[in-house]
């Protein structure tokens, strides 16, 4: 099973290759083809448990995609290199049953190209120009690249680097969904896959992987590396800040002059009233998702009118601004919606909109073109998503994250078919048998009510508004590829368990203890309570759910888990490497260092149960996190948690275990 799914890509990864770039010539389609044969020998072969068969077909694989490489150029090179990471993969699972392979030699450098004609000489002046550092680094760079750097800075340092070589695409755009536009955006990464810096990991940091494989910048040429250790040192340095405001435009720490781009004026999307007739989540995104995604979204939007999000629309494109906030008459979103010349008239291509969805779109920007989502970095795509769930019943929504559970399982395992079963407020998915999903389900649905209790939720509904899937997995390897293809990250190898909520998604992963390795109903607790606390109020961090997830598993543990002990074992180092007390708010720790902090410091919070029961009862109102914090505290978490990390509770056993 845990190899089926390297396999599985690996035939993904050959297709994928043989179609993207210049094609390949016959022959080495062929050869390409080949090797997608013998490692769907070797992956059955290796179901079998005819392990030194399988090692056999890889060993021929591995022959044939050194020939393709040996002499290859870069076009070539890049195709190869999805299929040797897998066939790197499959020499790992292996060895670990013993057989032996002819070493993996890397990938060879690109053959350079016969030059056509003698390049005309440069001056030495271009070719500084060429590989000098952005306008404010040039000594930084230089020092870095001898080798340490003593305080670098983010301002003076980091933030010049980026606004050269992220600033197109990431800086003054949110492509991919990440924005850099500010220090909060960059230490937040991208929505879909969580943080790209880890401060004092430099190792697990995703922007210094990308940018080290010359996947980032785009272009493939990477940057100089002087400045790629300015961002090493950086992050090795605790990625710290010592700007005005982390909520300040990276734009606005450009140098005065030269020819770095100016700063980007402030966005005009204005924030609904709530006394808007028109919603833009509901009325509007829908169906700029719909009729007009397939020509403006993308690297080369048609007439650079992006549609990817609310400010890109604003923004405009080579037509001029498209909106005038309070006069849909005079704006040109109307104008070419109401076109009667086929060139004119948008959409192009498929049917005009109605005069119903017109009217709407007059009506929003009437209204001054408010947004009333919660993030406007947000896709349209998911801002139409949100505003759906948000508006949906219990069933509406249970049936819409089926459908997503679906896609989630097919991602993270292709070509497996699940095992299923369904309960009244669960849908639990997982490569176990179905009566061990049942057990799972019938444990769930037990557990939910007791929660509920726990955080004194209201007993006439649901625990969570639409069902919740569980998945559940009882294999290493499985678990942590599920995090690799659907969450794009590396899971600790700490946890046996995690959660994921947003409105439109809510999920929890459970790793079935082998014998009595840890409390199965403390693990299946533990991400009902984190998901619960999650889909409380608005802007409730990770942090604060995670907490509330592990209060529940050490309420329900049984006493000697060893899981829960392991909290208690690791607590005094975790708080030892902060550097100050809010560190682990601030996602400046590991996960796993932080999680169990934030565990700590939520029982902290909740030894005093009248402060803690108006947050939670704030919460279930709809209140905003940081709001109803501050009213029932009488402080914030970073001004609470120097208080907690002088003499923090230890995270075992809870008054009221079982």
């Amino acid at each position: 099973m845990r190899f089926r799914f390297i396999f599985a890509c690996l035939a993904l990864g050959i297709l994928l290759a043989a179609w993207a770039g210049a094609a390949p010539t016959p022959e080495q389609r062929a050869e390409i083809l080949a090797v997608g044969t013998l490692m769907t020998k070797a992956g059955n072969l290796f179901n079998e448990k005819k392990f030194q068969e399988a090692g056999d077909a890889v060993k021929e694989a591995q022959g044939k995609i050194e020939k393709l490489a040996n002499g290859a150029d870069r076009q070539m090179l890049d195709q190869l290199e999805p299929i040797y990471k897998r066939i790197s993969a499959a020499h790992a699972k292996l060895k670990t049953e013993g057989i032996a392979l002819p070493e993996l030699k890397p990938l060879p450098e690109a053959k350079a190209p016969e030059a056509k004609a003698a390049p005309a000489k440069k001056s030495p002046a271009a070719t500084a120009a060429k590989t000098a550092p952005p306008a404010g680094v040039k000594g930084t760079a230089k020092a870095a690249a001898k080798g340490g750097m003593s305080g670098v800075s983010f301002v003076k340092d980091v933030a010049p680097v980026l606004n050269a070589r992220c600033g197109g695409c990431h800086v003054r755009n949110a492509r991919g969904q990440f924005s850099m536009a500010t220090f909060d955006n960059l230490m937040k990464g991208p929505m879909q896959t969580g943080k790209v810096v880890f401060p004092g990991d430099v190792k697990s940091s995703v922007l210094i992987e990308k940018v080290e494989q010359k996947e980032m910048p785009p272009s493939g040429a990477g940057i100089p590396d002087g400045e790629l250790n300015i961002l090493k040192q950086w992050i090795a340095q605790g990625a710290k800040f010592d700007g005005p405001s982390t909520s300040a435009q990276l734009t606005s720490y450009l140098p005065t002059g030269g020819n770095q781009p100016a700063p980007t004026q402030s966005m005009t999307v204005q924030k609904a009233t709530g006394k808007e007739t028109v919603s833009f989540g509901l009325d509007i995104a829908p169906v700029l998702v719909k009729n007009c995604n397939d020509c403006h979204t993308g690297q080369n939007p048609r007439g650079n009118l992006n549609l990817s999000t609310l400010p890109r629309l604003v923004r405009g494109g080579d037509s001029g601004d498209p909106i005038l906030p309070g006069k849909p008459a005079e704006s040109l979103l109307i104008k070419r919606l109401k076109a009667t010349d086929a060139k004119e008239r948008m959409p192009q291509r498929r049917p005009a909109l109605d005069a119903v969805t017109i009217k709407k779109f007059e009506t929003w920007i009437a209204e001054g073109a408010k947004f009333d989502g919660v993030d406007a970095s947000q896709t349209l795509t998911e801002v139409a998503a949100v505003a759906k769930a948000k508006a949906s019943t219990h069933e509406q929504l249970t049936k819409d994250r089926a459908e997503l559970a679906e896609l989630n399982w097919r991602t993270g395992m292709p070509g497996m078919q699940p095992s299923k079963f369904e309960s009244a407020n669960f849908l639990v998915l997982g490569s176990v048998g179905e009566n061990t999903l049942q057990d799972i389900a019938k444990r769930a649905e037990s557990l939910a009510p007791k929660i509920g209790d726990i955080f004194k939720a209201p007993k006439d509904q649901p625990l969570v508004k639409g069902r919740v899937t569980l998945f559940v997995f009882g294999e290493r390897y499985d678990y942590g590829e599920f995090g690799q293809m659907v969450e794009k990250r590396e899971l600790p190898t700490a946890w046996r368990g995690h959660f994921r909520f947003s409105i439109v998604d809510a999920y929890g992963v459970v790793l079935t203890p082998k014998a009595s390795d840890y409390d199965l109903d403390a693990l299946i607790a533990q991400q009902l309570g984190a998901v619960y606390a999650a889909s409380l109020g608005k802007e409730v961090p990770h942090w604060f759910a995670e907490g509330c997830g592990r209060v529940i598993a050490a309420r329900m543990a049984p006493a000697g888990d060893r899981r829960v002990n392991q909290w208690d074992a690791e607590l005094s180092g975790a708080v030892g490497s902060l550097a100050k007390p809010d560190d682990f708010i601030n996602d400046k720790l590991a996960p796993e260092m932080t999680d169990i902090c934030s565990f700590s410091f939520v029982k902290f919070l909740m030894t005093d149960s009248k402060k803690f029961s108006n947050l939670m009862d704030g919460l279930r109102k709809g209140g905003d996190f940081k709001k109803v914090f501050g009213e029932s505290y009488g402080a914030t978490p970073e001004q609470l948690a120097v208080a907690w990390a002088r003499n923090p509770p230890k995270v075992g056993r809870l008054k009221g275990s079982k």
